[in-house]
């Protein structure tokens, strides 16, 4: 389970990052329904955590310009295992896109500071 907050009418979750050699930490992403892939960071960001460049993808922004976004390979202890993500460098804010919370259950309480959880979608048992 990955519990968050709500902020701002923002719904927040951690997200925790694994570099080689450095402690676990964690950054805060925006819930964005609108973003059908994985994670986004800053630019800034994804140089300063020394990301691997996977690919460069062309992709339209919400204003509806068309741009090149470099695509790199991140480690995230995502509800407590280990995964590699595809993260874009773009934009000014951490976003986390529906492709990581395939299979997850979101629920958001709507007031300040209210609560935001992702569970995990139980399979039926055969």
């Amino acid at each position: 389970m990955i519990y968050g907050r709500l902020i701002d009418r923002k719904a927040i979750v951690p997200v925790i990052f694994r570099l080689p050699h450095q402690p676990d930490f964690s950054l805060d992403f925006v819930i964005d329904t609108g973003f059908n892939d994985y994670l986004t960071l800053p630019p800034q960001a994804v140089s300063a955590m020394n990301f691997p460049l996977y690919s460069s993808i062309p992709a339209r922004l919400a204003n509806g310009s068309e741009t090149l976004l470099s695509v790199h390979l991140g480690t995230i202890v995502w509800d407590d295992v280990e995964t590699v993500v595809p993260i874009l460098a773009s934009g000014y804010k951490p976003l986390l896109g529906t492709a990581l919370m395939e299979g997850y259950h979101l629920e958001i309480d709507f007031e300040d500071n209210g609560l935001v959880s992702l569970e995990k979608i139980s399979s039926p048992m055969s």
